[in-house]
């Protein structure tokens, strides 16, 4: 089937999921960070649930076990029952692949684990050909969506650029996308300047659950973009334009990603000959997380645009120290180290959700 968008690149240039298990699946629970830990790790407030939103996630492929999965998730960590909508383009394929069955549990159950009381709408596109994945995206926002999230990409190309048609045809839609999982490679639709898209870090929590330590992610995406240039709220940050030589800089933000530290998932469907509980990261978490925190922001504060972000950080200067993010300044990526203030590595930082949605409060009512 092809998207009313078109394709780009050939036939072989097909998106991929950023989704990594730390190892292999197992009946019985076996550990990684749960709702809860993160929650605080992240400073969320209790009444940061998503309430009166809808968070869309975009993927392909199929998980025939998703809402029974996610039952027995929310049910293992109390969370409130989640009301779900499955829609799909096209038909279930009849080999599916695995890492995209396992892209749609991370992304649901983990949608649902911080905004627990958001409406969730799930998509499955037609491929995982972008055109097809987009239209998985404009679908999603004729849905009513108020947040999509992208855990998904492939390398810049010319020819993007008409599918940034979808993203303004729906001016009142927050879009996120996970930078990827190839150190330094900025993927697209990450690299667009209407997408907030979200990093990786490793984040290090003792066994009650404080905070030990939060740097670079080795292996998360971003750089500057070769094909848009700096959008506003970029250049008027001073540093940005000098790092990104005047191009679209990423990631903006950032989010807990390595597996090694992931968080927990429950996936029943076989991957990889086994099934059950995992640890799961990547910056396809990075991704559904930042939704719900957006989803949890517009809330609170009613409209919000990824720029706000920028502008509470400090607009035309950094802050520091920063109250609204935690600045990640230990750690590299393949081409780039971390440093004070936006950098190639995290973007603005980690949130800090309750600061951050106070921030954002005043931000807004001066927009």
């Amino acid at each position: 089937m092809t998207s009313q968008y078109g394709r780009t690149g050939t036939e072989e240039n097909r998106a991929r999921p950023f989704v990594r298990l730390a190892a292999l699946l197992e009946k019985t629970f076996q550990g990684g960070y749960t709702p809860q830990q993160i929650r605080a790790a992240y400073d969320f407030p209790p009444d940061s649930t998503g309430l009166g939103q809808t968070i869309a996630l975009v993927t392909t492929g199929n998980q025939p076990n998703i809402e029974s999965d996610l039952r027995v998730f929310s049910r293992f960590f109390s969370l409130p029952e989640a009301r779900l909508t499955v829609g799909r383009i096209g038909p279930v394929p009849e080999n599916p692949a695995q890492d995209w069955s396992l892209e749609t549990t991370l992304d649901v159950e983990w949608a649902h684990a911080l905004a627990p009381q958001a409406q969730l709408v799930l998509i499955y596109a037609a491929s995982d050909r972008i055109g097809d994945l987009m239209q998985g995206v404009d679908t999603a926002a004729e849905m009513g969506a108020d947040v999509v999230s992208m855990s998904w990409g492939e390398r810049e190309r010319t020819g993007q650029e008409k599918l940034e048609q979808i993203f303004r045809l729906h001016p009142s839609v927050l879009f996120t996308a996970a930078a990827g999982d190839q150190s330094s490679v900025l993927l697209y639709p990450a690299a667009s300047p209407q997408v907030l898209c979200a990093g990786g870090t490793s984040l290090i929590l003792s066994g009650n659950g404080t905070r030990v330590s939060e740097t670079v992610w080795y292996d998360t995406g971003g750089g500057p973009s070769s094909l848009f240039t700096i959008p506003p709220f970029q250049a008027s940050m001073e540093g940005i334009r000098e790092k990104t030589s005047g191009m679209r800089g990423t990631p903006d933000v950032s989010f807990c990603a390595d597996p090694e530290y992931g968080v927990a998932i429950y996936h029943s469907a076989p991957i990889f000959g086994s099934a059950g509980w995992g640890r799961a990261g990547g910056t396809s978490l990075a991704a559904p997380a930042w939704a719900a925190i957006l989803a949890g922001i517009r809330q609170r504060k009613g409209e919000v645009e990824p720029e706000d972000l920028y502008r509470v950080a400090g607009g035309n200067r950094y802050l520091e120290p920063q109250p609204y993010f935690t600045d990640i300044v230990q750690g590299e990526t393949r081409l780039y180290q971390a440093q004070k203030g936006w950098d190639l590595c995290t973007g603005l930082g980690s949130p800090r959700v309750s600061r951050l949605l106070a921030g954002l409060e005043e931000a807004v009512s001066r927009r």
